[in-house]
């Protein structure tokens, strides 16, 4: 495999000190995120991390010599960037509010400027104004007060620091009834359409219940310039990926939530309709960047 993975991380613009670090944390990915994946379904996908983490850290403007708290590290993607950023001289804290998670990055970074704490993103476990950049990816999707994180990120930073993050807009979501016509299937398609409705108006789900003017507010009532840029990934996947792909950790299936909705016979009926079907799917994101006055 570790050959497989060095043939495909060159599109990561992989830097020489941090060569062996990624092939580890990608190798790991592959083994979790990607299993079943082709060669050029993974590269495309590490190409896509590798960009959205260059426009997270380029948006946070780091110099040698910084500090700078990856917020919900996970796997290192981030952290393992802002290391080569801020150079020996700098400081990468690597906060998650998993254990496992961050005993899992020190395996496959052996930085010595990486220093890691366990911490949500509502508390950060830093003292006030000690940090010049908050980084962060796909994490506040997870967090149930986001105006509580914005006004945490602008606590630890200094005067004339930056935040920088890339977030998933999943109200914006193209919905599967959306992205097909299911009136065929009758009085079950449209329960099938009742039921999506129904998930996307959840208000106490913090993957849905929020868009980009939602966070452009919060980090300006705590205080700081903001800036925001939408972005939309679209292409098509096969129905057999769609049905079982995991969006976001802890998350269901679509085949999953299926079985728990509807009949096993509804379900057999739902997955034949889309069977041979190329599905379009369309996700709206947001880069956020915002300073410390």
């Amino acid at each position: 495999m570790r050959d497989r993975l060095r043939a495909l991380l060159p599109r990561l613009h992989v830097l020489p000190a941090l060569s062996e670090q990624l092939d580890q944390w990608a190798e790991w990915l592959v083994r979790t995120r990607f299993e079943g994946w082709s060669d050029a379904e993974i590269a495309a996908a590490l190409g896509q991390l590798a960009g959205r983490r260059d426009h997270v850290l380029d948006g946070a403007a780091i110099e040698p010599g910084d500090a700078v708290a990856d917020v919900g590290a996970g796997t290192g993607l981030l952290t393992l960037g802002a290391v080569d950023r801020v150079g020996p001289d700098g400081d990468v804290l690597a906060i998650d509010v998993s254990v496992d998670g961050l005993e899992e990055l020190r395996a496959h970074a052996s930085a010595p400027n990486i220093a890691y704490f366990v911490g949500s993103a509502e508390v950060l476990p830093l003292p006030d104004e000690c940090v010049d950049a908050v980084v962060t990816r796909s994490v506040l999707i997870y967090v149930d007060d986001k105006a509580e994180a914005a006004r945490e990120f602008a606590r630890v930073l200094r005067s004339g620091g930056h935040v920088s993050l890339f977030e998933p807009i999943n109200r914006r979501n193209l919905r599967l009834t959306e992205a097909l016509d299911f009136s065929p299937l009758g009085e079950l398609g449209e329960r099938l359409r009742a039921s999506n409705d129904e998930l996307y108006r959840n208000p106490n789900d913090a993957m849905l219940n929020f868009d980009e003017a939602d966070l452009e507010r919060f980090f300006t009532e705590a205080g700081l310039d903001v800036d925001v840029e939408l972005g939309v990934d679209e292409r098509e996947i096969a129905a057999e990926r769609y049905l079982s792909q995991v969006g976001a950790p802890g998350r269901p299936t679509l085949r999953a939530r299926w079985e728990h909705t509807f009949t096993p016979e509804e379900v057999e009926k739902l997955v034949g309709f889309l069977a041979g079907r190329m599905i379009p799917w369309r996700v709206t994101y947001v880069f956020l960047t915002a300073v410390k006055p």
